[in-house]
């Protein structure tokens, strides 16, 4: 059996353990854990792959464990808005038609989507067929799902390396959407007759709803869950994973078999905010010390441990931070209330450094000292949070990001930035809305000078949000190895993959196919021999 440890899990369990007084004790009883329990199936993580694989593996005849690092399943699945992509004839049917949305298309060329082009080929075909004719209802396709995924999740990170896009992994998961749908449905999961985007739909209750279908699923088919306690280490027997170790609540080693298979659905690192700042390659500015606004128990566990084992990673580099009060001073969703109030935005030294207009300042924002902006504006601004949410300023106002003065000085001084620098900029922004034009960075929408007090300034930060990267599975959802071989018995779904996002978040799309591996995974471990 091969064992690994650090010395953080060491000191944890020489406090827990009465009377551990000696290195030589310690490890004695590392090497015995205080409880050993058994299932055909371990499934690590209960979040939406977690369960998903679970209620799979249950479904398919074995018997399943869940070990769960929190005090609760569901995990980002439950946070998330819950959108599914499915290709929903029905509601298809009695939309109306998207012909201007579809003449884009016809001008893709097949050479520019590499193992992607056979879905755009048959998607051309499609199109030309549905312009041609006088169908009603809207026009959607499998292909077209496709299609949009790669589009969306193309991207490079700051030195130029492309990110990987699994077209097999995606096209297999999207192709049987439906089929995911119905057994969510199973499981009581609802959905609204609107769209949530060109593709996804709108579970009632969202995130919640979804997560409590699979919940329903895990617990009719019997599953046990053990919450609040943490995998450490995979058990390796003969080139094979037959079980974890694991830190139950109260600090003691448990070891759990698994007489077929060990499926890893511990999420993301986007918890563990130093494994993202040694990873990340996506701003220039972002450091360990921005939050997270995701799962602590998000720590990247399920990578580390299977790395061990010589577990391929993949596209570590990407992921996606999201802008909030700094340190947590407001969520994200939150944050939405500050984000277009704001007249002009400056970074630690005072500085603008962008067209605050566009959609693209957070991306900017990665690049700025210590991923900070500081969102500035006048009464207008003021006034304009004010209608959004009239309880939100006082509610906030000493929560540590939200600075005010009288004047541009008070508010500079309040901020801790450099007053002379920072009237100097406002003074140059007030020029450029006068002028109808910005030739620092081509701004050309204002919305009004800041020169009437009092003054705000929003002290706003880039959290890590989601993490694209992580193992490399095939699809059989075996986890590789560099060589391209697969470790036995060790199976992997969900965020703590790779391959299936890209360099951007792919809402509904990202859901489908976390609940479509999650499931298989499960299914796969439980017809193991």
């Amino acid at each position: 059996m091969k064992r690994f440890f650090n010395l953080i899990l060491t000191s944890i369990l020489c406090l827990a353990l009465a009377g551990c007084s000696s290195a030589e004790q310690t490890t004695e009883i590392l090497d015995e854990p205080v409880a050993k329990t058994s299932a055909d199936v371990i499934v690590v993580g209960g979040g939406g792959a977690g369960l998903a694989a679970a209620a799979g593996a249950a479904e398919s005849g074995a018997s399943v464990i869940i070990i769960e690092a929190a005090g609760f399943t569901g995990g980002a699945a439950m946070t998330s808005g819950g959108h599914m992509a499915m290709l929903n004839e029905e509601m298809n049917a009695a939309a109306e038609r998207n012909d201007e949305d579809l003449y884009k298309y016809l001008d893709y060329q097949e050479e520019d989507f590499n193992e992607w082009a056979p879905s755009l080929t048959i998607l051309k075909q499609q199109v030309t067929q549905y312009l041609a004719s006088d169908q009603k209802g809207r026009f959607d396709s499998v292909e077209r799902m496709i299609v949009d995924h790669y589009i969306k999740g193309k991207g490079m990170d700051l030195d130029g390396n492309e990110v990987s896009q699994d077209y097999e992994l995606v096209k297999e998961a999207l192709e049987n959407n439906w089929e995911i749908f119905t057994w969510l449905q199973s499981g009581g999961m609802e959905i609204k007759d609107t769209f949530y985007n060109v593709h996804a739909n709108n579970p009632v209750d969202g995130g919640v709803g979804l997560a409590n279908a699979l919940k329903n699923l895990a617990n009719k088919a019997e599953v046990e869950i053990i919450l609040e306690t943490r995998a450490i280490e995979l058990i390796e027997e003969d080139g094979k994973v037959v079980g974890v170790i694991a830190l139950n609540k109260e600090g003691n080693e448990v070891e759990y078999r698994a007489e077929k298979g060990v499926v890893l659905a511990t999420g993301s690192f986007s918890g563990n905010t130093e494994m993202c700042a040694e990873y990340q390659r996506i701003g220039t500015g972002l450091t360990a010390n921005n939050a997270s606004n995701n799962f602590a128990s998000n720590q990247g566990d399920g990578i580390v441990m299977a790395q061990r084992l010589g577990a391929e990673l993949r596209d570590m580099q990407f992921m996606m931070t999201v802008l909030k009060g700094y340190q947590g001073g407001c969520t994200l969703s939150q944050s939405g209330i500050i984000t277009g109030k704001q007249q002009l935005v400056v970074n630690q030294e005072a500085k603008r450094f962008g067209d605050e207009s566009k959609g693209t300042l957070s991306a900017l924002i990665n690049n700025q000292p210590n991923g900070l902006a500081y969102y500035v504006g006048d009464s207008k601004m003021i006034e304009a949070i004010n209608a959004a949410d009239e309880d939100f300023l006082e509610e906030k106002k000493d929560n540590g990001f939200l600075f005010f003065g009288d004047s541009l000085e008070e508010a500079a001084q309040a901020a801790g930035l450099d007053s002379d620098v920072f009237i100097e900029t406002v003074t140059q922004f007030n020029q450029a809305v006068q002028n109808g034009k910005d030739e620092e960075f081509g701004r050309e929408d204002f919305n009004g000078e800041v020169n009437e007090g009092p003054y705000l300034i929003a002290k706003m930060e880039m959290a890590y949000h989601l993490t694209y990267g992580g193992l490399v599975i095939d699809n059989e959802t075996h986890v590789l190895k560099e060589d391209g071989s697969w470790i036995p018995g060790l199976y992997a779904a969900g965020d703590v993959t790779s391959g299936f996002e890209g360099a951007a978040h792919q809402s509904g799309d990202c859901l489908s196919i976390v609940v479509y591996y999650g499931k298989a995974a499960g299914q796969n471990a439980a017809q193991a021999k």
